[in-house]
C-alpha cells in the first residue's frame, strides 16, 4: 500500500496514491501533526511538480480524446457543456466564460443519489470539497472548501442565506436531496459578492422550476438501517404561468453515534427523520417583467447517543421563502428586488429533561441591477440583512445589521476575459469591511484558456464567539472580537471542446486575525494565521463511450503561528465516477479517496485518522414508459473509517426504489 507521507516520520499510508500519483516524497508533517525542523513552509518542489504533471496528462487526455472536431471559436461551445452561471459573478455568464472555479451539479446528476441521502454526499464528490459528520443521518456536517472551515462556506438556497448566527454553520445534514434541481459551488473567496463568511467558497441550490406541460414525479424505496423515503411533485408552466412543488419524507433507524471502543459508547442506534416541501411560482407579466415566490421548508427529528447510558434528541427546522419582481426598465437595464427570510431553529432535548434552544432568523433584501455597457456587463446592487437570535443561553446582544453596497463588471473583449468586484458590508457590530476581487483569463486557444485572479475576503465572528456567556469559566464571547481576513491568489488552465472539459487550479490563501480559544479556554481572541495552498484538478467528458467525471485534491494547509498542519485537513482526496448511460439504462461506479488527517495537532493527545478509499454502485433501469427501478449501494466493501475522532460512518449500505417521472 502506497501513501502520502514518509513512513520514516510515522504518518499514516492510503491507498489515494494509486489514483492521483500525487505521493509526495518527504512529508513536511510528522506524527504529531508538526512541521519537519528545519524545512521552510513554503518549500513544495513535489508539490508543485506533481500539479504540474496533473495539468498536462489532463489537458493532453483531453487533447487525444476527441470525439468531435474541436471548435474554431469558444462561442461553438453550447449546451451542456458551457451552462449559464449565475452564482459566480452574480450576472448569467457561459461557464466557458468564467474565470472564477465554479462546479454545476444538474439535476440528473442528483438522482443518482439515494433520495434519502443528505445534499453533502453530492457535494463531498465536487472537486475541492471534503465532508465531516458526527454520525450518521441529521447529525451535525462540516463542509470544507479549499480547506476553509465549516463556517466560511455560504449557502444560499435561491439567492438567500440559510445558516445558524451562533456557529456560523449552515444545516447540511437537513437540506432535502428531493427539494433541490441544480447546484452552483464557486470555490474561493468571494466575499467582494456575497459578503462574510465566503473565505473558503459559495454553494447556492436552487429549487425546481417548472417549464412546459404538466408533469409529474413519485419514488417510494427502501434501503439498509430501515431506512424509506417517499417523494411526490408536480411541475409545469402555461401562459406565462410556472410552478413546481415537491413534498418528500425520510425516516431512518441509523447505527450508534459513536464507535465501540469510544469512551462513551453507546450501542443504541440513532435515528433520523426529515419531512419537507418546496415551491416555486412565477408570472411573466409580459415580456421582461416577472414576479415570482420561492419557498423550502424542512423539519427534521435525529435521536443520538449523549453518554454511555442515555439518549438525546435534536429538533431541526429550517424554512426559506422569498418574493422577488425582476424587471427589464430598458433594453440594456434589468433589475431584480428580492425579498425574504430565512430560518435556522435548533431544539434538543437531554435525559435530564433540560433542553436547548438556538433560533436564528435572517431578514433580507436586496436590489441587483445589471447593466449591458458598450464595454462589457455591470452590476450595482445595494443588500440588507438582519441577523436575530432567540436562544435559551442568555446572549447580551441578540441582533446586528448589515447593510451593503457592491459593484461589479465583467467583459469578454476578443481573447480576453476581465472581471473586477468591490464590496462594503456596514455591520452593526464592528462597523464597515470592503472586500474587492480582480480576475483576466486569456483563450490560448478557442479550447484553452489561461486564468489568474486576486481576491480579498472576510469572516464575521460569530454571536457564540462574541456573546456567549460561558459554561463553568470558559467559552465566554469577546465582544471586541474583529472579522477574520483572507488574501487569496489563484491561476489555472483550462480545456474545453465541448465534449471534454479538464483544468487545474492553484491557489494561495493567506488567513489572518483568525478568531480561536485563549490558552485556557477562557474566551476567544483574534491570534491566529493560516496559509492554505492547494492545486484542484478535474476531468468531465466522454471516454470509449462512458461518462468520465473525476477531480484531485492536493492541498498543503498550515497553521502559520504554530508550524503545525491544521487539523481535520487531508493533504489530498478526490473522487472518480464512470458511468454507461443509453436510452433505457444506466449503470455508476464511484470512488472517493481521501488521506490522513490529523485532530489535535502539535498536542500530545493528537491522532492521526487513517486515509480511506470508498466504492459505491448506482443505475436504474426503465421498467415500462415513465416507470423506473433504481438502486444505490454506497460503500460497498464495508470500509470502516472516521472523518471525526470516535465518531461513527456508514458501513456498507443499499437504497432501492421505483420511480415515475414523466419529466
Amino acid at each position: 500500500m502506497s501513501g502520502f507521507g514518509s513512513p520514516a516520520l510515522g504518518y499514516l499510508t492510503t491507498p489515494f496514491s494509486f489514483f492521483c500519483c500525487l505521493e509526495p516524497a518527504g512529508t513536511l508533517v510528522q506524527t504529531d501533526g508538526t512541521l519537519v525542523p528545519g524545512v521552510p513552509m513554503s518549500s513544495y518542489p513535489v508539490f508543485t511538480r506533481s500539479a504540474v504533471a496533473i495539468a498536462i496528462a489532463s489537458l493532453t487526455l483531453s487533447a487525444v480524446a476527441q470525439e468531435s472536431t474541436a471548435p474554431t471559436s469558444p462561442e461553438q461551445i453550447a449546451g451542456p457543456a458551457d451552462p449559464i452561471v449565475v452564482t459566480a459573478t452574480r450576472i448569467p455568464t457561459r461557464y466557458n466564460k468564467l474565470i472564477s472555479d465554479v462546479t454545476v451539479v444538474d439535476q440528473e446528476q442528483i438522482r443518482d443519489y439515494s433520495p434519502a441521502e443528505p445534499i453533502s454526499d453530492v457535494l463531498a464528490n465536487t472537486p475541492g470539497v471534503t465532508v465531516r459528520s458526527n454520525g450518521g443521518l441529521g447529525t451535525a456536517t462540516n463542509v470544507q472548501i479549499r480547506g476553509g472551515t465549516n463556517a466560511q462556506t455560504i449557502l444560499l438556497i435561491d439567492g438567500l442565506r440559510l445558516n445558524s448566527a451562533t456557529t456560523g454553520a449552515p444545516p447540511w445534514a437537513y437540506i432535502p436531496m428531493p427539494q433541490i434541481g441544480r447546484m452552483e459551488v464557486v470555490r474561493g473567496p468571494t466575499s467582494s459578492s456575497y459578503g462574510s463568511d465566503a473565505i473558503g467558497g459559495v454553494v447556492q441550490l436552487f429549487t425546481r422550476k417548472g417549464e412546459g406541460p404538466t408533469k409529474f414525479y413519485a419514488d417510494a424505496g427502501y434501503g439498509t438501517y430501515n431506512t424509506t423515503s417517499q417523494n411526490v411533485g408536480v411541475e409545469g408552466s402555461q401562459d406565462g404561468f410556472s410552478y413546481s412543488v415537491y413534498g418528500s419524507n425520510t425516516h431512518s433507524v441509523s447505527f450508534p453515534t459513536k464507535i465501540s471502543n469510544a469512551s462513551d459508547y453507546n450501542p443504541n442506534p440513532a435515528s433520523y427523520t426529515n419531512t419537507s416541501a418546496s415551491g416555486n411560482f412565477a408570472y411573466t407579466v409580459y415580456p421582461g417583467q416577472e414576479i415570482g415566490v420561492k419557498a423550502l421548508w424542512g423539519n427534521g427529528q435525529n435521536g443520538f447517543t449523549n453518554s454511555k447510558t442515555q439518549m438525546a434528541t435534536s429538533l431541526e427546522s429550517l424554512n426559506v421563502l422569498s418574493a422577488y419582481t425582476k424587471n427589464r426598465i430598458v433594453e440594456d437595464w434589468t433589475s431584480l428586488i428580492r425579498f425574504g427570510s430565512s430560518q435556522d431553529n435548533s431544539r434538543s432535548w437531554y435525559a435530564n429533561n433540560s433542553q436547548t434552544v438556538f433560533n436564528t432568523t435572517q431578514k433580507q433584501a436586496q436590489w441587483q441591477n445589471d447593466l449591458k455597457l458598450p464595454v462589457g456587463n455591470a452590476m450595482l446592487a445595494y443588500e440588507f440583512l438582519n441577523q436575530a437570535v432567540n436562544s435559551t443561553t442568555a446572549y447580551n446582544v441578540t441582533s446586528r445589521n448589515i447593510n451593503t453596497v457592491q459593484g461589479g463588471w465583467n467583459a469578454d473583449i476578443g481573447n480576453h476575459l476581465l472581471q473586477a468586484n468591490l464590496r462594503n458590508d456596514d455591520n452593526s457590530q464592528f462597523g464597515n469591511a470592503t472586500t474587492t476581487s480582480l480576475g483576466y483569463g486569456y483563450f490560448i486557444l478557442p479550447t484553452v484558456r489561461g486564468t489568474a485572479s486576486w481576491g480579498t475576503g472576510f469572516q464575521a465572528p460569530t454571536f457564540n464567539q462574541l456573546y456567549y456567556p460561558g459554561s463553568g469559566g470558559l467559552y465566554k464571547g469577546n465582544a471586541n472580537l474583529q472579522p477574520t481576513r483572507s488574501e487569496n491568489t489563484e491561476a489555472g488552465l483550462r480545456y474545453n471542446d465541448g465534449v471534454h472539459s479538464a483544468g487545474v487550479i492553484y491557489y494561495y490563501n493567506n488567513i489572518t486575525n483568525l478568531v480561536n480559544y485563549t490558552n485556557n479556554y477562557a474566551t476567544y481572541t483574534n491570534v491566529g494565521r493560516s496559509i492554505i495552498q492547494g492545486v484542484t484538478t478535474s476531468y468531465d467528458g466522454r471516454v470509449l463511450g462512458l461518462n468520465v467525471m473525476g477531480s484531485v485534491d492536493y492541498q498543503n494547509p498550515q497553521n502559520a503561528d504554530a508550524g503545525t498542519w491544521l487539523a481535520y485537513h487531508p493533504q489530498g482526496f478526490g473522487s472518480l465516477t464512470i458511468e454507461k448511460a443509453v436510452t433505457d439504462w444506466k449503470l455508476g461506479a464511484q470512488m472517493q479517496v481521501q488521506g490522513p488527517q490529523q485532530t489535535a495537532p502539535g498536542t500530545s493527545y493528537n491522532t492521526t485518522l487513517g486515509g480511506y478509499s470508498l466504492f459505491n454502485l448506482y443505475g436504474n433501469v426503465k421498467l415500462y414508459k415513465d416507470v423506473s427501478l433504481f438502486a444505490r449501494l454506497n460503500n460497498i466493501f464495508d470500509k470502516q473509517y472516521q472523518t471525526i475522532q470516535n465518531y461513527t460512518t456508514p458501513g456498507s449500505n443499499v437504497f432501492v426504489g421505483l420511480r415515475f417521472d414523466n419529466r
